[in-house]
């Protein structure tokens, strides 16, 4: 599996892991258009609440008040259905996120009579509408918890469901019934690692023949004895599914919500067909989906904005406000030249870049600033978060200003129901945004942009001409054999041997100390090692924001006391050529040894200090004691020590 998943980074040629039969997938993925198939199911069908005019809405016509609840529409005959539209009628304002899906989910804060209507296009081509209205209980339970969030999913794609409670009490237990619908393979719980009264349900959605709707209920039990119960909906959309396409060739299902942000831009046939689907086998050629750099060396936010693809909507107005307000903004849009489009999702986990699309993808997570947005977004745990424990170190890494926390933040568990500002925004999306599309313009940096054959496709054009990390690994290599077989543990999931288990805090921080990496995660693969460099040196000299890196040992260390750490790494003497190579390739504008000679020196940290000590350090190297560390924060409110080099990623 290892090998395999390096063969994919390495090379950026899809493999399969499986041996897979192309076809149509959820049994009816090849059905003519309104004449779908109806076979009597194995399991039973939920009522529908109403049914009128061909359509049925699924959901409850009484809703307590603090409740979450939603709506699911489905054809009557089992046709697909196309151009939903939710538009609220009557009642208080609800914050409706995915109106033109064909479940939404919400919040019911305020008593009331409430009522909808969504309207949709067959696959047969006929326009239908139906009202569906609910009203609030008179008998609010003092107790309750909340299913988040009510949603459509399709099939086979990754499904995750969150329970939290506004109540003070703590939930001690959970228990799930499936109460209608078809059942999924498996379902996997977790309860919340941020110490919120939370528990989470991770599932991929069922394979389908048409579409259906699943239904499923948790009833907790607090500290006190007492329970409440919620249920939630989740739609399962029946797709033309090819197993052997380009990203279900490596099990990924997404989802089919998917729709240019500005609706009328001239490329949303291409963006829609090319970029993220389940039946896309081939990269298309540039003649159909060019570099924006292809098209354009000065491209404004609209050029941007005509080229991303979004599962909700709200997505692509934070991508916009990222794009108009941060100090990265202008960096950020030129390196957006160097990629085909840019996709924003709910099932995007995590962010990636892939060469077979010339496209980045973005896990929505980063850009939610209400709690309403961030309870549309997949929380499924990445797949790779266990990998290394059996480990004795961790070489960890966060980003501080001004002698704080920068990312990651605190405060932000799911449960505290909180807003972002604007710039945490900024915060969760800079150094991301630096870190993918340093992976594009490593295949397409600017020098390319002009002589780039437009018949060709993405793929082709790296199978041909390479990538610049290649030549700056082949010129300036790492030379630590042990960390490189340790990297493939910690992020490929390899089996440690006895002898990687064996090895101590002290041992990975020599060598590490000794080497020219930016971060552990550049040992990885020469991409990684090429797209770090870029974002470390862009944080500290366009945001001000100072990267810390520190290895600190596993075993009976509940303070993080540190072996080595260093902040500042980037600008190492050691470090300046390779990382003036990526920046001038990837920014040619910037005068990088210039900068470098302004930027501040690599800082020590004391050893022997706690981690969550060493956030305010002088230019000695010294702490300064603005608050006590981690004394003076609780440990709901300081960001978790283990924050893993998974968010940045590439295929």
């Amino acid at each position: 599996m290892r090998a395999v998943f390096k063969a994919i980074i390495s090379t950026t040629v899809a493999i399969s892991l499986t041996t897979l039969l192309a076809g149509c997938g959820g049994g009816g993925g090849s059905n003519a258009p309104g004449n779908p198939t109806t076979p009597t199911p194995d399991f039973t069908r939920l009522t529908p609440l109403k049914s009128e005019n061909g359509l049925s809405v699924f959901g409850n016509d009484i809703i307590d008040v603090n409740a979450s609840a939603g709506f699911v529409v489905l054809a009557d005959n089992g046709e697909s259905l196309t151009n939903v539209q939710w538009e609220q009628t009557s009642g208080p304002a609800l914050t409706l996120l995915a109106d033109q899906s064909q479940a939404i989910g919400f919040d019911v804060t305020e008593t009331g009579d409430y009522a909808f209507t969504v309207s949709a296009t067959t696959a047969s081509g006929i326009f239908r509408t139906v009202t569906v209205s609910f009203t609030t209980s008179d008998n609010t339970p003092e107790d309750t918890v909340n299913l988040r969030l009510d949603h459509m999913a399709t099939e086979r794609g990754r499904v995750s469901i969150r329970v939290d409670s506004p109540s003070n009490k703590i939930i001690t237990s959970t228990q799930w019934t499936q109460i209608g619908g078809p059942a999924p393979a498996e379902i996997t719980y977790q309860e919340d690692r941020t110490n919120g009264p939370m528990r989470s349900a991770f599932m991929e959605a069922p394979e389908v023949s048409r579409d259906e709707v699943m239904a499923f209920r948790v009833t907790a039990t607090f500290d006190d004895g007492t329970t409440a119960s919620d249920d939630v909906l989740i739609g399962v959309k029946e797709a033309s599914i090819v197993n052997s396409a380009i990203f279900t060739d490596i099990e990924m299902y997404v989802t089919t919500d998917l729709r240019p942000y500005n609706p009328n831009t001239p490329y949303a046939d291409a963006l829609l067909e090319c970029v993220y689907n389940n039946t896309v086998v081939n990269s298309c050629s540039f003649d159909k989906l060019p570099l924006i750099g292809m098209d354009t060396l000065s491209p404004t936010i609209d050029t941007i904005l005509d080229r991303t693809l979004v599962s909700h909507a709200w997505m692509g107005e934070r991508f916009r406000e990222f794009l108009t307000q941060s100090a990265a903004a202008e960096d950020i849009i030129k390196l957006l030249r160097g990629v085909t489009a840019v996709v924003i999702s709910y099932d995007v986990r995590p962010s990636f870049y892939w060469v077979r699309t010339g496209a980045i993808y973005l896990d929505a997570r980063n850009f939610w600033r209400t709690p309403q947005e961030r309870d549309t977004i997949n929380t499924i745990p990445d797949y790779r978060s266990s990998f290394g424990n059996e480990l004795q170190f961790g070489i960890y890494w966060r980003y501080v200003k001004d002698g704080e926390y920068y990312y990651p933040q605190s405060s932000l568990a799911a449960s505290s129901r909180l807003s972002k500002s604007f710039d945490q925004l900024e915060a969760s999306l800079a150094w991301l945004m630096y870190h993918e599309l340093a992976h594009a313009n490593d295949f397409f940096p600017p020098s390319v942009w002009s002589s780039v054959d437009s018949s060709s496709n993405p793929l082709s054009h790296f199978q041909r001409y390479g990538a610049q990390s290649s030549i700056m690994s082949s010129n300036y290599p790492l030379q630590s054999a042990l960390l490189e077989g340790l990297a493939d543990v910690s992020f490929g999931g390899e089996d440690a041997t006895t002898a990687q288990k064996n090895t101590t805090p002290a041992e990975v921080a020599d060598a590490f100390s000794a080497d020219i990496a930016p971060a552990y995660y550049a040992y990885y693969t020469e991409r990684e090692d090429y797209a770090m460099l870029f974002e470390q040196f862009m944080m500290l000299y366009r945001m001000n924001v100072s990267a810390d890196v520190a290895v600190i040992g596993r075993n009976n260390n509940d303070d993080a006391l540190i072996t080595w750490g260093q902040r500042h790494r980037i600008n190492q003497d050691t470090l300046q050529v390779r990382t003036a190579f990526a920046v001038q390739r990837i920014l040619p504008d910037l005068n990088v040894s210039s900068i470098q000679a302004d930027l501040p020196d690599v800082i020590q940290m004391p050893a022997g200090q706690s981690w969550f000590d060493l956030v305010t350090l002088d230019s000695a190297g010294n702490l300064r004691f603005l608050t006590s560390g981690k004394e003076a924060n609780s440990q709901a409110t300081l960001p978790p020590l283990q924050i893993a080099e998974f968010e940045r990623h590439l295929h």
